[in-house]
């Protein structure tokens, strides 16, 4: 006995092809907004850490964690779990707080794991100030409210759509 074939071609025929190519973007918006604003957020966290707290003791290490890692790994997570939780089920508001409610369950459990990272390695100046990592969970929240927003609300998608997102 053979298994019958299942596939089933998601483009069958020309014009299909424009309309896959909008939800393409519906897909990639989460992972561009996350990995973005994860980016920036970073960027000021690695100047306040060589400016402010500990300097430029290993630098290289604060860089590749700061600008590669950390935002590489919360675009895509988020994004990923923005995609299968949020995208096509919500929209509105309703997505919007959503998307603010996860951002915060995940985004601050990377922001703790890195709080503990940083007490065992001291790159951050979190031993010294750890309040400047534990500061960053309402701003999580607002962050994930705002993305959810620019993606689920009709006037975030034409400021998305402006600006070439």
């Amino acid at each position: 006995m053979s298994l019958q074939n299942t596939f089933q071609p998601i483009i069958a025929m020309d014009n299909d092809l424009p309309m896959a190519q909008k939800r393409r973007i519906i897909y990639i918006r989460p992972f561009l907004l996350f990995y973005l604003n994860s980016l920036i957020a970073e960027i000021i966290f690695l100047a306040v850490s060589v400016f402010i707290m500990t300097g430029t003791r290993d630098l290289f290490y604060k860089v590749m964690w700061t600008l590669v890692f950390c935002p590489l790994g919360m675009g895509g997570a988020m994004g990923g779990l923005t995609n299968g939780f949020i995208v096509d089920h919500y929209y509105g508001k309703k997505a919007a707080h959503f998307t603010g409610i996860l951002s915060l369950l995940i985004l601050s459990a990377c922001n703790y794991l890195c709080y503990n990272l940083d007490r065992h390695f001291g790159w951050f100046g979190a031993n010294e100030h750890p309040m400047w990592f534990h500061w960053r969970y309402p701003m999580i929240w607002v962050v994930g409210y705002c993305n959810g927003l620019l993606m689920f609300t009709d006037r975030g998608q034409e400021r998305l759509a402006r600006v070439g997102l």
